[in-house]
């Protein structure tokens, strides 16, 4: 595929300006920008969900493409597999393979001939799945592996162009690896991806080309092998990188939180402290209870067993307002569902967990207006208070979020994939942002899949198997390689001591 001179204008302005994005066939090209630097105009632009500005051309193995024409772009094979895979948890994968789609039997349904068409499909392309499992039961992996196995199913010649946007926002790095076996036989095979992600260690070990957008423009087009790390935050970024990670400032000594055996459904028994000014690390595969734990003592869900104190105040189980005044803020990975009210305004959701400062007899619009927009500015996010939060992109929505809880002055800031979906400028800020609460004393627990930025910001980094500590990795002994093998061990057996680096 070539385009060339894509514009695209919206009434606040220029969503693509001048963009140009050639993909070889037989490779995996990235896309990489900030949010709002034209990536998802680009991509709706291709599946003919926008129509571009006049004077773009593009052309498909060398035959001319109509832009912006639904029709166009799925006779020619294009596909596209969004982070929202629409598909249904309640139905088995056979029929999730048929949504949208007709049914292989002419004259009569035969669920048995159904399922094995829909066994064929997934075996060709090598896609180790039942197609008699409830769809809901499968990882986020597999899932996401039915959602491309729908896109192909009704187009078997080579040559086809698969649109990836962020398929590994919400995996574990050993799905990862699953989903990346998959996407090189699709390479291999002939196909071409155009593979849209935020991390970029991803794009070193996937990507043959890629393409970096800053502010509608094309900034950087070429092979991978070309650039280094740094080098391509540069140019996302569009600014020198001085240091992407800053440094944080040492801990103190004194204990803020104070975790004693706590237990849930996936969590048996952890303990652990952290002290002011610290950042600590949770890590672990799906199921070991790193994803649980957070929840469990910031009130999200009733402990089975166990204490949570800050700064020796007792947290009651399961009562997050508790939490909230005892000075711990939590902030759910699922910013629509658990950590903001989307239908609300980004002032509304940053002044909602402590009202007092804005209330008299009743609560003052103009003033928390005004209260929200001091931190909208803080954050670096620009957008009026009144706006509201759906309208947002990932990286504004996160720090929006994160501004709500660092206006708390919390003593303890519990945060699940903070930078999840997030662009390379808007972690700048984040990180930026937790720096300077670090430095004022407040604690900061992180409980991330993404290794690299764990190893990069924390202390320390606690991994769970199995539920129990089975590793505490810190100073030299804090790396990508060590931490992403201790969590492929299974727990010790109980009260045995954990490994520490």
């Amino acid at each position: 595929m070539d385009i060339q001179s894509l514009s695209k204008t919206f009434p606040g302005g220029r969503g693509l300006n001048d963009a140009a994005l050639t993909i070889r066939q037989g490779t995996v090209h990235a896309l990489l920008g900030q949010n709002g630097s034209g990536k998802s105009t680009l991509i709706k632009v291709l599946a003919g969900v926008y129509q571009p500005d006049t004077g773009a051309t593009a052309t498909v193995q060398g035959e001319p493409f109509e832009l912006g024409s639904p029709t166009d772009s799925q006779a020619r094979g294009i596909r596209f597999i969004h982070q929202d895979l629409g598909l249904v948890p309640t139905l088995d994968v056979t029929d999730n393979l048929r949504l949208g789609r007709q049914y292989s039997s002419r004259w009569w349904l035969s669920d048995r001939k159904e399922k094995r068409v829909a066994a064929e499909l997934l075996a060709d392309l090598g896609v180790d799945v039942d197609a008699s499992a409830n769809l809901g039961e499968l990882s986020q992996a597999r899932q996401t592996m039915v959602a491309i196995a729908r896109a192909l199913s009704d187009n078997d010649r080579p040559g086809r162009l698969i649109v990836l946007d962020e398929p590994t926002a919400s995996l574990q790095s050993t799905e990862v690896a699953y989903l990346f076996e998959l996407v090189r036989r699709l390479r291999n095979s002939g196909n071409s991806v155009l593979y849209v992600t935020h991390r970029l260690e991803e794009v070193f070990e996937i990507a043959d080309d890629v393409t970096v957008l800053r502010d509608g423009r094309t900034v950087a087009s070429g092979p991978v092998a070309s650039l280094d790390h740094d080098g391509l935050v540069e140019l996302i970024i569009g600014r020198p990188l001085e240091a992407f990670y800053p440094e944080s400032p040492a801990p103190s000594s004194e204990v803020v939180l104070s975790v004693r055996d706590v237990a849930g459904a996936t969590v048996d028994g952890v303990s652990f402290d952290v002290r002011k000014g610290e950042i600590l690390g949770i890590a672990g595969l799906i199921g070991s209870g790193y994803e649980e734990l957070l929840f469990l003592m910031g009130g999200g869900k009733a402990r089975e067993g166990g204490t949570v104190e800050v700064r020796g105040q007792s947290i009651p189980s399961g009562d997050p307002q508790a939490a909230i005044r005892a000075g711990l803020a939590f902030a759910p990975a699922d910013r629509k569902r658990l950590s903001a009210i989307p239908t609300w305004s980004l002032s509304e959701n940053i002044t909602l967990p402590a009202l007092a400062p804005l209330r008299g007899v009743w609560l003052s619009g103009r003033a928390e207006a005004r209260d929200a927009a001091t931190w909208l500015e803080r954050m670096n996010v620009k957008f009026p208070a009144s706006t509201l939060f759906s309208l947002l992109s990932g990286g504004n929505q996160q720090r929006v979020v994160l501004a709500r809880w660092l206006r708390t002055d919390a003593a303890v800031m519990l945060l699940q994939e903070p930078t999840n979906g997030v662009d390379t400028g808007a972690k700048q800020s984040i990180y930026s942002a937790l720096d300077t609460a670090l430095a004022s004393g407040t604690a900061v627990v992180i409980s991330s899949s993404d290794a690299e930025e764990l190893c990069a910001i924390c202390d320390r980094v606690i991994v769970l198997n199995d539920g129990r500590i089975g590793a505490v990795l810190e100073g030299g002994g804090l790396t990508v390689d060590r931490l992403l093998a201790a969590c492929m061990r299974k727990a010790s057996t109980k009260g045995d001591e954990h490994e520490r680096n």
